[in-house]
């Protein structure tokens, strides 16, 4: 008898602990199994929504292997607004972006084309990124005479990967404004970073026409 009564006094131990935490403990499994089945979905959106951003930034390259085409310009314009629209928080938007600096700036569009730059730099924090967006801005701002915001812009050019085109480009705004050995200096100091044996053919012919000058 008393192993029955110690048995019906556990059951009737659990039957009131149940009734002050049973509701309770429900629902902590009930969230927990929500949180779950939450974080799935979240996990699996998340894929899908990155597999959607690539296959379109698969289309906007293919477009842009030839931009001679008005109808791949369009297409890469589209896709382009579309990634920063819609898919602003992976890396594709970024770099729809500089395609469409580079549409807009083949069809002498510069303004348009710093903007999409702009817009790229505020989407990144990658360094490297950055320094080659505000190198293309610093071009721009060079193809519309603004040399002062153009010597500005390729200052902000602080890495040391891109000193070299960082300071062929300031070579190149020096030149523009016919200031040749300040242009030369900064040529020979792109040259100097590149190291030896590194060919760039095209600097090699700016520094030889100014020795020659």
């Amino acid at each position: 008898m008393s192993e029955l009564k110690t048995e019906e006094e556990q059951i009737e131990a659990f039957k009131a602990w149940w009734k002050k935490n049973g509701t309770a403990l429900v629902v902590a499994v009930a969230v927990a199994v929500a949180g779950y089945f939450g974080w799935q979905a979240w996990k699996n959106g998340q894929e899908t929504h990155l597999s959607e951003a690539s296959a379109l930034y698969q289309n906007l390259v293919k477009a842009a292997a030839n931009l001679d085409d008005e109808n791949n310009q369009k297409t890469v314009s589209f896709i382009a607004k579309q990634l920063s629209e819609d898919y602003s928080d992976t890396g594709y938007a970024m770099f729809g972006q500089l395609f469409l600096a580079r549409v807009d700036a083949e069809q002498g569009n510069y303004d348009d084309a710093i903007s999409a730059l702009e817009l790229a730099i505020k989407e990144t924090e990658d360094a490297s990124f950055i320094a080659i967006a505000n190198l293309r801005i610093a071009r721009l701002l060079l193809q519309k005479g603004d040399y002062q915001a153009a010597m500005n812009r390729s200052q902000l050019v602080t890495e040391p990967e891109y000193l070299a085109q960082q300071q062929e480009v300031i070579g190149d705004i020096y030149l523009q404004q016919g200031m040749r050995d300040d242009a030369r200096m900064a040529y020979e100091k792109a040259s100097e970073a590149l190291g030896a044996g590194v060919n760039h053919p095209l600097l090699d012919i700016k520094l030889q026409d100014l020795v020659k000058g």
